[in-house]
């Protein structure tokens, strides 16, 4: 494991500096009380503290969570950035809410790997078990829902991952020191209208109006909207649907959302948490794309930078391919004449709501919606076909990789919103060349190898330049 540096931790809560909330925590041993670096309250002498990477390790030390700074309110602690790719993936599984509903033998199934063999990765690369990250992550979920939402107990309890009321009512003594319905004695009232209400956070600086920019350029008609501020959205779940509406808020996005089954809260903001790109390091993003004379002016005037993604792998491939040599307005156009062919719909609180269409629902579409070249239609209906199978995301970029129609733009923009991965860069996208002045691609492409790891935030921030969002 990487060692935290005192005299850097020290120095960040000292000044409560908030760029680095979620980047460590820190326990207090005379107190037993473990927070986050932004904490107000007064700050401990250094001979009482101790660092720690993440929240698990810090209650696993046998410290219980800060009642003020709520360290279940930190942006997702970046501890995992630094390992292998097996882990990285284990957490964000577990983020969602797997190991809730799932042993932690199907969790390293999943994976493709033994569940032994996944304790120890966990113990190597975090210090702490997966059943100790799915525990703090329970207890912190309960705790905002208490704090924040005006649901029941019971409510609470099912939508933290507690298989019980008694579980949750033991947990929450335990680590709080209290019973649930004292905490909820400390929540705030606030006039606020139906659903469930929640704060998002991340780290700033956050370029919510890029994002925003991005989700209004590409809104399908119908299943989504940008207005006044604020992004309005159906969701698959999987119990149901889900309704969101985000809009930025004073830490990073507010959240209003309503869903057909409260178990799905979890997964639901793990997406959202995804999709907005609220987990990112903007200060090493910056600090590295920053040091090219092309970028610099552009982190400068554009800081936060994100990196969005579509809701699901299958979507990103589908808005891709409708994409291939096309305007982004004629793209959505034609995305939207298809998901309204497609008619895919859930209902919720008896209102019946247009969703994003299944590969089976979309291979139904006929020919006659689909105006695109047939060689792009085969193309579309191949993707289909293949998702209909539901290839892990390890393996979707070579599965894609061979059918037809398929290059590397497309891989490209593939892996960007739909895989989330921070370093590609589709040197061959006409938008790209347009904002670095006419570069040719092979000089653009060698260019970008000066910004790797962050080369999607660098595209980002060029298509923004651009005005596209």
């Amino acid at each position: 494991m990487n060692a935290l540096d005192p005299t850097v931790c020290r120095r960040a809560r000292l000044a409560r500096d908030p760029r680095f909330d979620g980047e460590f925590f820190l326990a207090v041993v005379t107190t037993g009380i473990y927070c986050r670096p932004v904490c107000p309250a007064r700050p401990p002498r250094e001979e009482n503290v101790r660092y720690y990477r993440s929240a698990a390790e810090a209650a696993q030390a046998g410290f219980r969570p800060c009642l003020r700074c709520r360290p279940e309110s930190a942006p997702w602690s970046p501890a995992w950035l630094g390992t292998d790719t097996t882990v990285r993936r284990a957490l964000e599984f577990i983020q969602a809410g797997f190991l809730n509903g799932h042993s932690l033998a199907q969790l390293a199934d999943k994976l493709g790997i033994g569940e032994r063999y996944l304790r120890k990765l966990f113990d190597q690369k975090l210090g702490v078990s997966p059943n100790a990250v799915a525990q703090t992550q329970r207890l912190h979920f309960a705790q905002k829902l208490i704090l924040e939402t005006d649901l029941s107990m019971t409510d609470v309890a099912f939508a933290a991952g507690y298989s019980s009321l008694r579980r949750f009512n033991s947990a929450t003594r335990e680590n709080f020191g209290c019973a649930a319905s004292e905490l909820r004695r400390r929540k705030q009232p606030r006039g606020r209208g139906p659903g469930i209400h929640l704060s998002l956070a991340a780290r700033p600086p956050y370029d919510a109006g890029s994002v925003l920019a991005l989700f209004e350029r590409h809104a399908v008609a119908g299943l989504e909207q940008v207005k006044d501020g604020c992004w309005r959205r159906t969701l698959h779940t999987e119990r149901g649907t889900a309704l969101v509406e985000l809009r930025p808020g004073p830490q990073g996005i507010d959240l209003v959302a309503r869903l057909s089954d409260n178990r799905d809260l979890m997964p639901l903001i793990a997406l959202l948490r995804r999709m907005f790109d609220l987990d990112a390091q903007p200060l090493e993003i910056e600090d590295c794309l920053a040091q090219d004379p092309l970028l610099a002016p552009l982190v400068a005037a554009q800081p936060g930078v994100r990196s969005p993604v579509f809701s699901s792998p299958f979507e990103a491939c589908v808005r891709t391919i409708l994409g291939q040599q096309v305007s982004t307005v004629a793209a959505r156009s034609l995305c939207a004449a298809i998901v309204a062919a497609a008619d895919c719909r859930a209902e919720l609180d008896g209102e019946s709501l247009l969703v994003f269409p299944t590969p089976e629902a979309l291979l139904a579409v006929p020919d006659t919606v689909l105006k695109m070249p047939g060689s792009r239609r085969q193309t579309l209906r191949a993707v289909c076909e293949m998702f209909t199978h539901q290839p892990p995301p390890s393996e979707l970029l070579e599965a894609l990789a061979a059918l037809r129609g398929v290059g590397p733009w497309t891989l490209d923009l593939v892996a960007m919103r739909g895989l989330g991965d921070p370093d590609r860069f589709p040197a061959t996208d006409l938008g790209l060349l347009k904002a670095v002045g006419g570069t040719d691609r092979k000089a653009l492409l060698a260019r970008s190898e000066h910004w790797q790891p962050w080369r999607s935030y660098a595209a980002n921030l060029l298509w923004r330049s651009l005005g596209n969002g």
